[in-house]
């Protein structure tokens, strides 16, 4: 089982990190780490507007597969310039959820799980997301 630690990763220009900081691990099975982006955040934006992520897993119906869900919520909150307070306007939401067969060797596991994630990371899928529409 890993270990629960902060996620860096990269902002949409390439090169500029942001830090998920580590908030909770999952206290049992089917319970949620949690990831808050509070390191580099805008000053004075209220943790409840900050980039979330929780990860799940738990084993599925007939204990032959674990099921692992990843939920990423990103708000996009606005300062109202009469209040001076942030206003929550809208929220991106991401949700991947992944079944992992027992009866699998690990390796072949590990391939599965690798390939799906480059995958998601591939310029072709990034666009189309961001885009809002698949590739035609």
């Amino acid at each position: 089982m890993p270990a629960m630690a902060s996620l860096t990763v990269k902002k949409a220009d390439g090169t500029t990190d942001i830090v998920f900081d580590a908030l909770a691990p999952a206290g049992a099975d089917g319970q949620k780490a949690q990831w808050r982006q509070d390191t580099g955040a805008a000053a004075g934006l209220p943790t409840g507007h900050r980039a979330t992520l929780t990860m799940s897993t738990v084993w599925n119906g007939n204990n032959t597969a674990r099921r692992g869900v990843l939920e990423f919520k990103r708000p996009y909150a606005v300062l109202n310039s009469t209040t001076n307070r942030y206003e929550s306007v809208s929220r991106t939401v991401g949700r991947l959820e992944m079944t992992l067969p027992s009866d699998i060797p690990p390796s072949e596991q590990n391939e599965a799980v690798s390939q799906f994630i480059n995958c998601l990371d591939h310029a072709t899928i990034v666009s189309a997301l961001q885009a809002g529409f698949s590739p035609s």
